[in-house]
């Protein structure tokens, strides 16, 4: 199979999958409450599923890339990396708290990435988490403090 036909072929499951759980948001059952409410418990799905059925409709169309880019090499150790960062993430989210579980997470994903400045590091995985946790309190949603919270709450 070309690479060309992989990427199409990546990109037409892609919509599928999108399409799906796009479809699937409808049978999420909605509370009894105001009307007038611009947000539910589908209005995420919905959102997530309409973004993913563009992007991968963008891949799907999108002309293929020049003989002058050259191959693009998948990165297996960053792959990995990142997947267990992300398990790391899941154990330590009840211990650590939302916020600080958070900004660990992001800081060494974005240092698996590639990105080496503390100065930049830092407060980009900070106020990522500290913003996350501030629309969550707005949405009136009460994320956990871990041991912080135990300690000084």
């Amino acid at each position: 199979m070309t690479r060309l036909r992989a990427e199409r072929f990546a990109a037409l499951a892609l919509f599928a999958f999108s399409l799906g759980y796009f479809l699937l948001a409808f049978q999420i059952k909605v509370p009894p409450g105001p009307d007038d409410s611009p947000f539910s418990a589908r209005s995420f799905p919905f959102g997530l599923g309409a973004l993913g059925m563009v992007l991968s409709f963008a891949l799907l169309v999108k002309p293929p890339a020049g003989a002058a880019i050259g191959a693009v090499r998948f990165e297996w150790g960053r792959a990995a990396g990142l997947l267990g960062l992300m398990a790391a993430f899941a154990l330590t989210i009840d211990a650590l708290g939302f916020v600080v579980a958070s900004a660990l997470f992001l800081a060494a994903g974005f240092r698996i990435l590639g990105e080496r400045r503390p100065a930049i590091l830092a407060p980009v995985a900070a106020g990522t988490a500290l913003g996350f946790w501030i629309m969550f309190e707005l949405l009136d949603v009460k994320l956990d403090w871990g041991v912080f919270g135990r300690l000084f709450g």
